[in-house]
């Protein structure tokens, strides 16, 4: 992380997020993203989340959605105008939406304090955290502060941007910042005498706030220059857990993913592959195997449902090559499941891919 130098004044104004002032911890260092090494971790609770799907054959969908959620969450929805019938569960997002995400989960653990999972600092941004509502209780929501320049520069992969750029992700910032999604999953942590302690968590929130900060910069009394910056405040999610339940993700993600596609317009089915198999490296007791069918509605829920079989399969076939290309997966083979005589993928992962 960079740091400042000591004899330089720095003021901040913070309008509009609430919670009191910001403690200013220094700024994340992307200025050199191509010479970047190492790692960085993203939330396993966020990765689930934004991974979830429908499958019509799941004994789960014998009832409606909004009949299992709780009323303060009906009355978070409702609040919104949201129609019923458009409710889904899970974080669906947009390709340009998941790329930002992963900028903002790199950011995260490049400015926080990311090797003593007790502190009060962990996981919680370069600005200091508010404390929010989470369920039946309250969390600490990180808090980052970086120019959009610095995003632009990681969601680009480290290429040069231009002003056009600049304004792109602004707009897929904007956009976050007024949707919600309908969260619903379940905690688990180990309790004193090493039983299990499961949690339940449901709501309709935000994943982030968007604001602007406007720093001084000086030595003594004279100000040298200005410069704004975004202030994002994350929902506790990004950081939940994630001393024990994370995947761990090269530090060149973007850059990389965009070469193995051949394209920075990556598409949805490829980023959410990539993504399942991440997890899957992470996590070595998940199968490797799953149902053909199920993998495509994984992939492309919308276009399954809407009978567009062909294309998710022509685009699945063009994520697989990325991700070989990429080097997560080194090979996968289909087979006839021995009970029901489906087709099923097998995923030979690298789980030494880094």
């Amino acid at each position: 992380m960079s740091k400042r130098p000591k004899n330089t004044n720095i003021s901040i104004q913070l309008p509009g997020l609430g919670g009191g002032g910001s403690e200013f911890r220094g700024l994340p260092k992307t200025d050199a993203i191509e010479t970047l090494k190492g790692k960085f971790k993203r939330s396993g609770h966020i990765t689930d989340q934004i991974l979830k799907y429908n499958y019509p054959k799941d004994k789960s969908r014998q009832f409606s959605l909004w009949d299992v959620l709780k009323d303060e969450t009906k009355k978070e929805i409702e609040i919104t105008g949201i129609e019923r019938s458009q409710v889904v569960e899970g974080i669906k997002l947009t390709p340009s939406e998941t790329k930002v995400i992963d900028c903002l989960c790199k950011l995260l653990h490049q400015s926080s304090q990311n090797l003593e999972p007790k502190g009060n600092d962990y996981f919680t941004g370069n600005l200091t955290p508010e404390i929010v509502k989470y369920g039946d209780g309250t969390a600490p929501a990180p808090k980052l502060s970086f120019t959009l320049y610095e995003l632009t520069k990681e969601y680009k992969g480290g290429e040069t941007i231009g002003g056009k750029d600049v304004e792109n992700v602004k707009e897929i910032l904007t956009e976050l910042n007024n949707r919600q999604f309908l969260i619903k999953y379940t905690e688990k942590t180990k309790g004193k005498n090493g039983e299990y302690i499961k949690k339940e968590y449901e709501a309709f929130r935000k994943l982030l706030d968007v604001d602007k900060a406007t720093l001084s910069y000086g030595v003594g009394d004279v100000e040298h220059y200005k410069k704004t910056e975004s202030v994002i405040l994350l929902n506790p999610i990004f950081s939940r857990h994630i001393d024990s339940k994370f995947i761990l993700y090269p530090n060149d993600i973007n850059k990389r993913t965009i070469i193995a596609y051949g394209s920075h317009n990556v598409s949805d089915i490829t980023l959410r592959l990539r993504d399942y198999l991440m997890r899957l490296q992470s996590s070595p007791k998940l199968s490797r195997e799953i149902n053909l069918d199920r993998l495509y509605y994984l992939l492309a829920e919308k276009w399954m449902k809407e009978s567009r079989k062909k294309k998710v399969k022509q685009y699945t076939e063009k994520a697989l090559e990325t991700v070989i290309a990429l080097g997560i997966l080194k090979s996968y083979k289909l087979e006839r499941a021995k009970t029901t005589g489906e087709p099923k993928v097998i995923f030979n992962i690298n789980m030494d891919f880094e």
